[in-house]
C-alpha cells in the first residue's frame, strides 16, 4: 500500500474535493484519481462516490472504515520515520519559546554545552500555545512551554521547572507607576500591547479583559517580544509580561496583579515518544539546571 496514496485519500476525506487535494499536494487531479483507484484495487472495494452533477464526493461504508484507521496509520508511519532518523543521527528538535529562550534558557544552554550536547539538537522557536500544538503533532521532540497552570494531559508528560508571575507593564511616567499593585479593572480605557495568538500572554490578557468588561478594541498585536516591550516603554500602551522579562528595563514599571496569575515553565514531551540516549541526557541536564 502506497503511503502517498493514503495521504491523498486522507486529504480527500477532509476537503471532499479532488481540486483542493491536488492543490494541496501540487499534483494534477488525474494523479489523485489514479491514487484512489490503486487503493480501491488493492482493497478490492469502492471507497468514494463522486457526484459530478453536484461536484461533491461521499464515502462508501468501506471508505468510512479506511478513514477511521487512516490517522493512526499515518501517525505510526511518521513516528517510525522520526525514531529511525534520530537513531541515525538526525538532530533532536528542542522547542524554546522566545521569552523562555531569552530569560530562562541561557543557564540550561551553558550546561548543555558543558556536557557537549549542544551539537545534537536544533532549536524551534515560537510561542508556547503554538509550541504545544507542534509537540502534539510530533513536529518537535521536546519543548519548554509556558502556561498558567501545570500541564496535565493524557498525551504529554511534563515537569515544572520554575514559575514567574504575570505583571501589568506600564511606562515609568504613567501615574499608575507610583503603585506596586493594581486591579486589572483600573486599566479600562487603556490601549494594550499584546503578543500574538501563539503566546500564552495573549489569551491571559483577553481573559482578563473579558472578566473585567474591558474592550479589546484597542489592541496592538506583535509577535516580537522586543517590539512589545519598546512600545510599552515608549508609553504607547500597557502590556502583560512575566516579571523576569522586564526586570532590566528602566523605562518600564511592572505592577503585580492583586489577583496574581502564575506563569509556569515546564519541560514537556509526549508520553509515547521514543527517546534516544541524547534526549534522556538533555532532559536530565534541564531538570538539574532548574534545581540550581
Amino acid at each position: 500500500m502506497n503511503i502517498r496514496d493514503l495521504e491523498y485519500f486522507n486529504s480527500l476525506c477532509i476537503t471532499k474535493s479532488f481540486t483542493k487535494t491536488s492543490i494541496e499536494f501540487h499534483i494534477s487531479q488525474p494523479s489523485i484519481t489514479m491514487a484512489l483507484h490503486r487503493l480501491e484495487n488493492e482493497l478490492n472495494t469502492k471507497l468514494i462516490i463522486r457526484d459530478h452533477s453536484q461536484n461533491q464526493i461521499s464515502l462508501t461504508e468501506s471508505g468510512k472504515i479506511l478513514r477511521s484507521h487512516i490517522n493512526n496509520i499515518l501517525f505510526e508511519i511518521k513516528k517510525i520515520k522520526s525514531e529511525i532518523a534520530r537513531i541515525n543521527g538526525t538532530k533532536i528538535r528542542l522547542g524554546v519559546p522566545p521569552i523562555i529562550g531569552a530569560y530562562y534558557f541561557p543557564i540550561i544552554m551553558k550546561n548543555l554545552i558543558k556536557n557537549r550536547l549542544d551539537k545534537c539538537f536544533s532549536l524551534v522557536e515560537t510561542g508556547s500555545v503554538t509550541m504545544k500544538k507542534l509537540l502534539i503533532k510530533d513536529e518537535v521532540d521536546m519543548a519548554l512551554i509556558g502556561s498558567i497552570e501545570p500541564l496535565e494531559d493524557d498525551i504529554i508528560k511534563s515537569y515544572v521547572l520554575t514559575t514567574d508571575e504575570f505583571t501589568v507593564c506600564i511606562n515609568k511616567n504613567n501615574p499608575l507607576a507610583k503603585r506596586n499593585k493594581i486591579d486589572f479593572q483600573e486599566l479600562s480605557g487603556e490601549k494594550f500591547i499584546s503578543l500574538g495568538e501563539g503566546y500564552v500572554h495573549n489569551q491571559v490578557l483577553k481573559d482578563l479583559c473579558g472578566k473585567n468588561n474591558i474592550s479589546t478594541k484597542y489592541f496592538y498585536h506583535t509577535d516580537k517580544i522586543q517590539t512589545a516591550k519598546s512600545l510599552i516603554a515608549s508609553g504607547f500602551g500597557v502590556g502583560l509580561m512575566v516579571r523576569e522579562s522586564v526586570k532590566d528595563m528602566n523605562d518600564i514599571k511592572a505592577l503585580s496583579l492583586r489577583e496574581p496569575i502564575t506563569f509556569y515553565i515546564s519541560l514537556a514531551f509526549k508520553k509515547e515518544h521514543f527517546m534516544v540516549l541524547q534526549e534522556k541526557e538533555i532532559i536530565d541536564i534541564i531538570l538539574k539546571s532548574s534545581k540550581n
